[in-house]
């Protein structure tokens, strides 16, 4: 399978939850990626949600603060962040140079959900189930060396474990080791990394410390 046929299979799954937002596909470095960066759901302050919307469909497009993170970490390029900090709103051809530039820098960004509602409410345990066989499709297909769960649910879902973030930063910044939790796909184990939401309710001062231990690896 191919990320074009499972995209087939996401609005086909998204029709049964009505919206009149698209669902939110994931995009980066496509195959292989150094890191897979794994959030919860998008919602239509991501304008390539629009039925409008003429190109590919990603995260966090139109919006500002998970880049100001990723830029802080060292992981976005300085003029584009100079760009989306002036920027009202972007074009579809600004979308491509952002998402080509994630590609340079072995990142990918997607969703446990990508079905997108109107208001930034984290998604009912129904569409976490119906979505997350499609997420191990996603990761199967593309490949990251390591996948980064910002945010529990993520996590809790993806590797099946219980864990308190504020004890594992803890111990992160005190030993300044990431340590990895295990994801079995079939016959192939993920090396899956827990980081805090990086916006919102998240902690984005504390994503930033995990993503300058990430570059590292």
């Amino acid at each position: 399978m191919k990320l074009k046929e499972l995209w087939k299979e996401v609005d086909k799954l998204s029709k049964k939850f009505p919206s009149k937002y698209r669902p939110i596909m994931g995009n980066g470095k496509c195959y292989r990626p150094k890191f897979m960066l794994v959030f919860i759901n998008p919602t239509k302050a991501n304008i390539s949600s629009y039925p409008g919307w003429p190109i590919f469909r990603a995260p966090f497009i139109g919006t500002k603060p998970v880049w100001r993170v990723l830029h802080k970490a060292g992981w976005f390029n300085n003029q584009l962040i100079k760009v989306i900090n002036a920027s009202k709103t972007w074009s579809p051809r600004f979308a491509k140079i952002v998402y080509d530039s994630l590609a340079r820098k072995g990142l990918y960004l997607t969703n446990i959900v990508k079905w997108t509602g109107e208001t930034a409410e984290l998604p009912k345990a129904n569409k976490i189930k119906a979505y997350l066989p499609l997420l191990k499709k996603e990761i199967k297909i593309v490949k990251p060396k390591y996948i980064v769960t910002m945010g529990l649910i993520p996590f809790e879902h993806l590797t099946g474990h219980k864990i308190k973030l504020g004890e594992y930063y803890k111990e992160l910044m005190k030993t300044k080791k990431l340590k990895t939790f295990d994801l079995k796909i079939d016959s192939k184990t993920y090396k899956v990394i827990p980081s805090y939401f990086p916006v919102g309710r998240g902690e984005p001062k504390k994503a930033v410390e995990i993503f300058k231990l990430l570059k590292k690896l």
